[in-house]
């Protein structure tokens, strides 16, 4: 189904433009300070992983390190109380909750929980290769997992590993869990600092570009109202010289057509008299064909400038308008509220948009049958125009008004300026329905 894209179309004012640019610039500054956030706070995350990493390395290497000996892996107890006496004093802290110091065969040859010294548990690849390296990792405790027992109370934590040697050069496993909360806390910090100038920055954008919203819609409405006084303009312009040319017209052209018929038929009659009957046929041949011009004029003269739509009424002009259909084998029909009486301008309005529906009923529709309505309702007063005919696309109307056919546009600009609404709607096969809606008063 077609439906003309600009018909009906009422432009916002400009105070409703600007509201809804603003609404819509505020949901995409909320957007993208939610995806900037969610960017920062990853960001940040991963930042505060590494920070604790590297104290954990720093820790391994500078605080433990030292104090391993070869009597560890040996379960020598006076080795274990020798670490243990450091990390106690020097690492363990309401971040640091558990260490662990592994050897290459999986077993804890120290903990600060003595209940997993001496336990064996499978080393998973990535630990045996830092082990081997030297290298470190961190990355969130799976506290489901069997060496994770005495851990589960602390809640999340972050494991970070480090590969550490005796002065023996045997590799051992360091392991520190860290409470997540703290990097929870560090990433907020850092978020912190960023938020401001985030949210300062989107702000300040937005105020920058509301001003220029209402400048620009300020703009447009200025333009469109100078749009539609030319078109207004143009219009009564029109009126004025079809009115001219319809008493040109009929003054000129018809009464000279009316004379000139007079005339052969005179002519004729004298032919006859003369005993020239065959002349006589022609003359009079040559009048009804004049005549029948004369007729066809004056329809014209009534659709070019109809001179009883406003001494006479719409339902009476109307009538006249749908006159010629029936000549042409169209059937019509026309309802037209009793007693409606309306400004001259709507009567006008009505009657332009009934003329260029039935004028494109007569070039391109191929119909049969077209019902003409007009009625009011709920303070307004609607027009209807439909046919059975071939009916048409949205394409179709593009290449129309691509060819210079925009006389329904023009309605459509002149509707919308009066208040009120005007659909085309139309599918191949299917007729088309021409509406329109203005206000009663």
């Amino acid at each position: 189904m077609a439906r003309d894209p600009e018909s009906g179309h009422r432009s916002l004012s400009v105070r409703a433009a600007v509201v809804v640019f603003a609404l819509t610039a505020v949901a995409a500054v909320l957007v993208i300070a939610i995806a900037v956030l969610w960017v920062a706070r990853r960001e940040a995350t991963d930042e505060a992983v590494r920070a604790a990493r590297d104290v954990a390395v720093t820790e391994a290497q500078v605080g433990v390190a030292p104090v391993l000996t070869d009597g560890l892996s040996a379960h020598d107890p006076a080795a274990v109380r020798s670490l243990d006496s450091v990390v106690r004093q020097r690492v363990l802290s309401d971040r640091v909750v558990r260490i662990k110091v592994w050897s290459p065969d999986g077993t804890i040859l120290y903990s600060d929980e003595p209940e997993l010294i001496g336990r064996q548990f499978d080393l998973a690849p990535s630990e045996r290769v830092l082990l081997e390296t030297g290298q470190s990792a961190a990355h969130v405790s799976d506290l489901g997992e069997p060496e994770n027992e005495f851990e589960r109370s602390f809640g999340k934590l972050l494991e970070v590993y480090v590969g550490v040697r005796t002065p023996s050069g045997q590799p051992l496993l360091y392991e520190s869990y860290l409470r997540f909360s703290s990097v929870d806390t560090a990433a907020n910090r850092t978020l912190t600092g960023v938020l401001p100038a985030l949210v300062g920055g989107l702000a300040l954008l937005l105020l920058i570009q509301i001003p220029l919203a209402w400048s620009l819609a300020r703009r447009v409405e200025r333009s469109r109202a100078e749009e539609r006084r030319l078109l207004r303009s143009a219009v009564d312009a029109g009126d004025v010289e079809r009115r001219h040319l319809a008493a040109d017209l009929h003054d000129g052209v018809v009464q000279s057509l009316v004379g000139t018929s007079l005339s052969l038929t005179a002519s004729a009659d004298e032919a006859a008299r003369a005993g020239l009957p065959a002349v006589a046929d022609r003359l009079n041949q040559a009048a009804d064909d004049l005549r029948q011009g004369v007729r066809d004029l004056r329809s014209l003269i009534v659709a070019i400038a109809p001179p009883r739509l406003h001494d006479e009424g719409l339902a009476v002009a109307l009538r006249d308008l749908v006159s010629p259909l029936r000549t042409k084998g169209i059937k019509t029909e026309l309802r037209v509220d009793e007693d409606l009486t309306l400004p001259p301008g709507t009567e006008t309005l009505l009657y332009r948009s009934a003329q260029e529906a039935l004028r494109n009923v007569t070039r391109h529709a191929n119909a049969n049958t077209v019902d003409v309505t007009v009625q009011r309702s709920n303070g307004v007063v609607r027009l209807e125009v439909a046919d059975d005919g071939v009916g048409f696309t949205t394409a179709t109307t593009n290449e129309r008004r691509a060819a210079g056919h925009v006389g329904l546009h023009l309605l459509g600009e002149l509707v919308a300026e009066a208040g009120g609404q005007f659909e085309v709607i139309s599918a191949p096969g299917d007729g088309t329905r021409v509406c329109l809606e203005v206000p009663w008063t």
